[in-house]
């Protein structure tokens, strides 16, 4: 029986050698009659489940972003990805038709970083990639969490609204984004969450009226909330809100030592001793340069290449707003982060540890999970 499950004949069963021509794409597949090579009959399919979710869809941009897409991985070796996900992108998709009907507009940047979150973007997969490589998404992945964060915060502020203890938390906001030393969206986002979670607990009416008991009710609940609502407390003790007495007693963490810290440069390097794959090495590498640096990894992950300078001499990198001479053990490891391929040269790439797609750096959590493979 062939592929296409129809039936053999005895003649053809008898003829191993037989052969004929894929009718679409001409490869030579096995058998007698006129089915479709294995990828051909993929790529067949996906137009059929495209066909399918754009007789769904009201708006002819997500019509054709679907058609597009489709066309763009089956051209592009891509077709056994979306056959596999394609119930995943088609939700994607559906969504975007739905908001497009809803408000009108282009299919953009803004418009899609409006509807997505960074998260639900990644999670996408080779849609994303297809969006990127595209022009759709123009932003790296930096900067669409900044834009994300941002919804986010603006997102909490409105939960508020009209509640009787609003003006103490937008009164927080606005303390922390006095601040001389900037924070980050994030802390910004994870501090008004727990201040908002921490009066909702208590039922007070307004901060001013939080007593030790409820707050030591709430870390009791939410145990890991404590550096954050330290936050909240240092800002009503400081603003005279309320009393002094309320204090939080911080567990000191505990910094990894000297030798801890040598320890885990050892494996990192005996493994990178073993390691060919270029992937595989990145996040290794980006691990070792983050310890011998003492610089934070989200900060080293985001290092471009003209932020690395090499000489006969060794090598230099601009890390915390100076030029910092690398370790003899990354010296060599620099020299092949700057050696990249040339198809990264050519899509313009300028991550020194870039991501699935061109516009993006390696993210945290792909390290961390090769750091997991390291220790399993």
């Amino acid at each position: 029986m062939l592929l296409s499950r129809e039936p053999l004949c005895k003649a053809c069963a008898e003829n191993l050698d037989a052969t004929h021509a894929c009718p679409d794409c001409g490869v030579t597949v096995g058998g007698t009659g006129t089915a479709r090579c294995f990828a051909c009959g993929i790529k067949r399919a996906n137009w059929v489940k495209a066909q399918a979710a754009i007789d769904l869809m009201s708006d002819q941009q997500a019509q054709q972003l679907t058609l597009s897409f489709v066309g763009w991985a089956n051209g592009s070796g891509r077709e056994s990805k979306v056959a596999a996900g394609f119930a995943r992108y088609a939700q994607a998709l559906m969504r975007i038709d739905n908001a497009v009907s809803v408000t009108g507009g282009d299919i953009d940047d803004k418009f899609l970083q409006k509807l997505f979150t960074t998260e639900e973007i990644r999670s996408m997969g080779i849609l994303a990639q297809y969006m990127n490589e595209t022009g759709l998404l123009t932003a790296n992945n930096h900067e669409r969490l900044q834009t994300s964060l941002e919804r986010l915060i603006e997102r909490q502020l409105l939960e508020v609204a009209g509640k009787s203890w609003e003006s103490d938390v937008r009164g927080f906001y606005r303390f922390m984004q006095a601040k001389e030393k900037p924070l980050s969206l994030r802390s910004i986002k994870v501090y008004l969450h727990v201040a908002i979670q921490l009066l909702q607990h208590s039922q007070v009416s307004r901060a001013a009226y939080l007593s030790d008991t409820a707050l030591e009710q709430y870390l009791r609940k939410s145990p890991g909330s404590t550096a954050s609502a330290s936050a909240f407390v240092s800002y009503l003790r400081a603003t005279g809100s309320v009393s002094l007495r309320l204090q939080i007693q911080k567990k000191a963490g505990q910094l990894p030592t000297a030798a801890h810290r040598a320890r885990e440069v050892r494996r990192i390097q005996d493994r990178l001793e073993h390691v060919v794959r270029r992937h595989e090495r990145l996040p290794l590498i980006a691990k070792l340069v983050s310890i011998l640096f003492g610089a934070r990894l989200e900060h080293v992950l985001q290092l471009r290449m003209d932020q690395l300078a090499l000489s006969a001499s060794g090598a230099k990198v601009f890390l915390k707003d100076e030029w910092v001479d690398a370790p003899q053990e990354v010296a060599a490891l620099m020299r092949e982060m700057a050696a990249r391929p040339s198809s990264a040269q050519e899509s313009g790439e300028s991550w020194v540890f870039p991501g699935r797609m061109a516009s993006d750096h390696l993210s945290t959590a792909a390290v961390q999970y090769h750091l997991d493979k390291l220790n399993a």
